[in-house]
């Protein structure tokens, strides 16, 4: 098949042999390379041909710590309740569209991708992280109105450590909420805390042409973080609503937080604007996050935090009429 020969080509680096491949069909009925084929959760998803009818059965399947993937294949998936990824090590992938090319921003769209997730419960998370080690890329996540998520990571001490998710795209697009984000890290307890995230080569983009309302930030942390880290990645506001922080950090514990090699995109200078790329104001620790290369736009602010020394900003540059300037903490 040529979904193998390809999976295989680009995901070369994880060998068959390290765990399982599993296939995850977008419909009870799908084509592959002109063929039709049945998805159903009686299936192995051991084969394309094969494929189980949702990410959760493919989960159930799975190995947890066996480096297994899970493969969601082209098209419009849809869930009807929260997907908890709680198994050590799974890889959940789209097939890519393009060949990712390392040290570069992040992609310009979600035209790029073509495996969609989406929820049909109000206010719905499409998935939640509570296993370590774990890999998400390649999927166009539109979190459903007033209040979804794409990515929700379990702020339980160690429960989602290390998660890495790349090459994916969050459309805050549906009806607007201040509420619905891209991928957050909810608050817990004083005790809880989530070590290590990766974000890389993500687009989340709030709005759109017919779409004017405000949404939440593309990442909201609202919860204890240590070390996470969002690069290369790319920012948009679309629509006439202002996007009141494009990034949210509340939390006063969260430490070694890097924004770097990010691009904040405006669709005017004024009144619709990113008011702030990375909102920091519950923060209190001198230095406990740093921005790095970033690009934003005329009339938005590089940072705000509770003091100028919680953020240390380094060759950051807010554009203008005249070229750019040097950007500050304010």
């Amino acid at each position: 098949m040529g979904y193998i020969t390809k999976f295989g080509t680009i995901w070369g680096m994880i060998p068959h042999t390290v765990g399982q491949v599993l296939f995850v069909a977008p419909s009870d009925s799908y084509t592959l390379e002109g063929r039709t084929y049945s998805g159903s959760d009686g299936n192995d998803g051991l084969s394309p041909e094969r494929a189980v009818r949702t990410v959760n059965r493919a989960i159930v399947l799975a190995t947890a710590g066996a480096g297994d993937v899970i493969v969601l294949l082209p098209g419009s998936h849809s869930v009807s309740s929260t997907v908890t990824v709680n198994k050590a090590s799974l890889v959940i992938t789209g097939i890519p569209s393009n060949f990712p090319i390392m040290d570069v921003r992040g992609p310009a769209g979600s035209k790029r991708l073509k495996t969609q997730i989406t929820s049909t419960e109000t206010a719905g998370i499409i998935f939640t992280v509570s296993a370590a080690d774990c890999e998400i890329s390649f999927i166009h996540f539109a979190p459903p109105a007033a209040g979804g998520r794409g990515v929700s990571l379990a702020p339980l001490s160690g429960a989602a450590n290390r998660t890495y998710i790349h090459d994916c795209t969050f459309a805050l697009i549906a009806t607007a909420s201040v509420t619905t984000y891209g991928i957050t890290v909810p608050a817990g307890v004083t005790a809880d805390l989530l070590e290590d995230t990766l974000v890389s080569r993500c687009y989340f983009v709030s709005g759109g042409s017919a779409s004017s309302g405000a949404n939440g930030p593309g990442v909201n942390i609202l919860g204890t973080a240590h070390g996470f880290t969002i690069e290369q990645s790319t920012f948009q506001l679309k629509g006439t609503a202002a996007w009141a922080a494009a990034i949210l950090s509340s939390q006063a514990g969260t430490l070694g937080t890097l924004i770097r090699d990010c691009d904040f995109q405006n669709p005017t200078s004024t009144t619709t604007v990113i008011t702030t790329a990375y909102l920091a104001t519950g923060q209190t620790v001198d230095g406990s996050s740093q921005m790095y290369r970033c690009y934003v736009p005329a009339g938005s602010d590089c940072t705000t935090g509770t003091a100028s020394a919680d953020v240390s900003i380094a060759e950051c540059y807010q554009s203008s009429i005249a070229g750019g300037t040097l950007a500050t903490a304010s």
